[in-house]
């Protein structure tokens, strides 16, 4: 392009010294050759260069036009000469700004593929903001730009123009743009156009430019501009929200095929431990009533072997009864329950009673003045049942298992299990209530099908209370649950 210039020079002065040579002579047809470097400048720098050209064919060709005027007058020849110069003239700047049109199109056409390429990135909507921004910097003849979006009550901007935000937020609810003539920070005028950014669902934002000046075209330029950057802008938050949503979507399946994953691991463990728990009392059942059938025995004999048969009955009872709850559970129904007025200091009995075997190991704690609960009676056994037997059974033989009740509140009865126990890892506190659900290591810690805590939860929660369980590896377990008052 420096080059060019010195071309059109160049051929400026071949025409005028061709036409010196032929006589000085205004109608020369030498001088249709100014029409090459005509176009050259306004092809090669627009309406400037058609204009700089033409200021330099007037100059050139006024000294030989104007002395043949004075000596002959304006005769025909002369006067078509200037006609046809004149004609070179108004078709180079008539190119000239079709040029610069051209030009000013293909660079807001360059603008707007710049923009659709940046806002087709998968990023989030801050980066591409800042991305946009730094691009409108580059391409366009500006002091500052900044961007606004609004959404609901939230906007979101990039950009340090004076008063953006709220100049633009204005914008963005009425929809027009608008035009400062001087913010009148600078020393001289500095002047800010903020145009609406509009998406297919009305406006989304707007677009805030500083510069030294703003012609009526740029103005144009900058409405098309921010029509264009609504539309991509929507078109990549749309696109946001549909990754967001994919990424939601593929996390929800995984998690449920991990679940379900694990649920059929647990079934399968649970059918093998299952077939060991109704082994053991069967075998031992089978066992007792053959001796009892084949041999003579004591009556003291006699009544050990039938309480050893009545224990291994009871557990054949409890995992029985655990199988039918869950599996009604798992059906969507919930635990029969035959509520009354229950003394808790008469279900505590129950189960020392049942559990007297423990000796000083089991220590139960219950007030003198608490209220009746409103339960079943046969729930809350098991309820207790299980949770002892629990803590007797992951305890060491020489360390206390404590069962207290409580108040708790006006309205509701605490009952506590603590053992001291080797303890359940944190990871695995919120799975414990879970059917089939075995915390790691407690296989090989004591023997149990991983149904008992899960009928306990159903249990409780079916009574209206709650239960929670707190839990510290090496220190013990306690498990409390809530069950409500009797009415008065």
């Amino acid at each position: 392009m420096a080059v060019l210039p010195i071309v059109i020079a160049a051929l400026l002065a071949f025409v005028t010294a061709g036409i010196a040579f032929d006589d000085a002579d205004p109608a020369s047809p030498l001088r249709h050759l100014f029409a090459v470097p005509l176009a050259l400048g306004a092809l090669g720098f627009g309406v400037r260069g058609a204009l700089a050209t033409g200021t330099g064919v007037v100059l050139l060709f006024a000294p030989i036009v104007l002395p043949d005027i004075e000596r002959h007058g304006l005769t025909a020849p002369v006067a078509e000469a200037i006609v046809t110069t004149l004609l070179l003239l108004g078709l180079g700047a008539i190119v000239g700004m079709l040029r610069t049109q051209t030009r000013r199109q293909s660079r807001r056409l360059g603008l707007l593929l710049a923009v659709h390429n940046l806002l087709a990135r998968d990023d989030v909507i801050e980066v591409l903001l800042r991305r946009l921004r730094a691009l409108l910097l580059a391409r366009l003849p500006v002091r500052d730009v900044a961007l606004v979006l609004v959404e609901g009550s939230c906007a979101t901007d990039t950009g340090e123009v004076a008063d953006a935000r709220s100049v633009a937020a204005e914008v963005a609810a009425t929809g027009h743009a608008r035009f400062i003539p001087d913010t009148g920070e600078h020393g001289r005028p500095c002047r800010v156009a903020v145009v609406p950014l509009i998406g297919s669902g009305g406006r989304v934002g707007a677009l805030v430019v500083e510069a030294d000046e703003f012609p009526a075209t740029d103005r144009a330029d900058l409405a098309t501009l921010g029509a264009y950057i609504g539309l991509a802008l929507e078109n990549a938050r749309l696109a946001a929200r549909q990754r967001r949503a994919a990424d939601e979507l593929d996390a929800k399946v995984a998690e449920a095929t991990r679940h379900l994953q694990e649920v059929d691991r647990a079934k399968s463990t649970f059918v093998a431990i299952a077939s060991h728990e109704l082994r053991t009392p069967l075998t031992a059942l089978l066992g007792f009533g053959e001796l009892l059938a084949t041999r003579r025995f004591s009556v003291g004999e006699v009544q050990r072997l039938a309480a050893n048969v009545q224990r291994e009955t009871q557990r054949l009872v409890r995992l029985v009864d655990d199988l039918l709850d869950l599996s009604r559970l798992e059906r969507g129904g919930t635990p029969t329950l035959r509520r009354t007025a229950l003394c808790p200091a008469r279900a505590l009995s129950a189960v020392a009673e049942l559990f007297r075997h423990a000796g000083p190991r089991l220590v139960i704690e219950c007030g003198d003045a608490l209220p009746d609960i409103d339960a079943d009676p046969d729930a809350v056994d098991r309820i207790l049942k299980n949770l002892v037997t629990n803590a007797l059974k992951y305890s060491p033989a020489t360390a206390p298992v404590h069962v207290v009740a409580a108040p708790d509140g006006a309205a509701r009865v605490r009952f506590t299990v603590e053992d001291h126990g080797p303890g359940i890892a944190t990871a695995a506190l919120p799975h414990v209530f879970e059917p089939y659900y075995r915390a790691p290591g407690a296989d090989g810690a004591a023997p149990g099908s991983g149904l008992g805590l899960a009928v306990v939860k159903a249990l409780v929660e079916a009574h209206g209370g709650g239960i929670d369980v707190e839990s510290e590896v090496g220190r013990g377990t306690k498990i409390s649950f809530t069950l409500p008052r009797a009415p008065a």
